[in-house]
């Protein structure tokens, strides 16, 4: 009977997203495993919360060890993506923060970066978006820090000027991400499919 029971679906998706990682078809067999016995021990309920603490924590751990695999080489391709897409982006911000360009160019640099980067570190997608996030706050924090409380002309400045530099900064983190996240997906499905043959022959 409590084979039957599937675990809770937003933590076996959350657990699904690290596919394509070497330990992730032992973690995920232990866990779901462990889940119906415990289905048979403790109860439905006591069985699906375990199995969301358990979820988590393996997530929390595998995203560790993603991050722990090429540290120096992630912080690199980060800033690389980081300078490229800014360096696209910004002119036009500065130049015209309506311009519906400027969406399209947030858009179009942001996902290629983030494509690019991503396929550089394969196997490594998520570490390279977590790592960009960081790269982003570390550069761009202290700038405005500096120009909304520090510059003199702090008052003077375009409300347009202000609202371009952080939108900007949004959607590229947004954009960035997509990319990134997009590579990931389509390994994983590229992954699930070989498991999925090589269990069938």
């Amino acid at each position: 009977m409590s084979e039957l029971l599937k675990p809770p679906v937003v933590p076996s998706a959350m657990l699904t997203f690290f596919a394509s990682h070497p330990d992730f078809h032992a973690v995920a067999g232990d866990i779901t495993e462990e889940f119906h016995q415990r289905v048979q021990s403790s109860g439905e309920r006591a069985a699906q919360r375990w199995f969301r603490r358990e979820a988590f924590r393996n997530a929390l751990a595998l995203t560790w060890r993603e991050m722990r695999r090429k540290p120096i080489l992630t912080v690199i391709v980060a800033f690389g993506c980081f300078c490229s897409v800014n360096l696209l982006s910004l002119p036009l911000e500065l130049f015209n923060p309506r311009f519906t360009v400027l969406i399209l160019l947030n858009l179009a640099a942001s996902i290629a970066m983030g494509w690019i980067g991503a396929k550089l570190l394969t196997g490594q997608e998520w570490a390279l978006a977590l790592i960009y996030t960081l790269v982003t706050a570390f550069i761009t924090l202290p700038i405005l820090w500096h120009i909304f409380l520090v510059f003199p002309l702090r008052d003077h400045l375009p409300v347009h000027f202000r609202a371009a530099l952080i939108d900007g900064q949004a959607l590229r983190q947004v954009f960035f991400w997509l990319g990134c996240l997009w590579v990931r997906y389509v390994n994983n499905r590229k992954h699930s499919s070989i498991v999925s043959a090589a269990k069938s022959a």
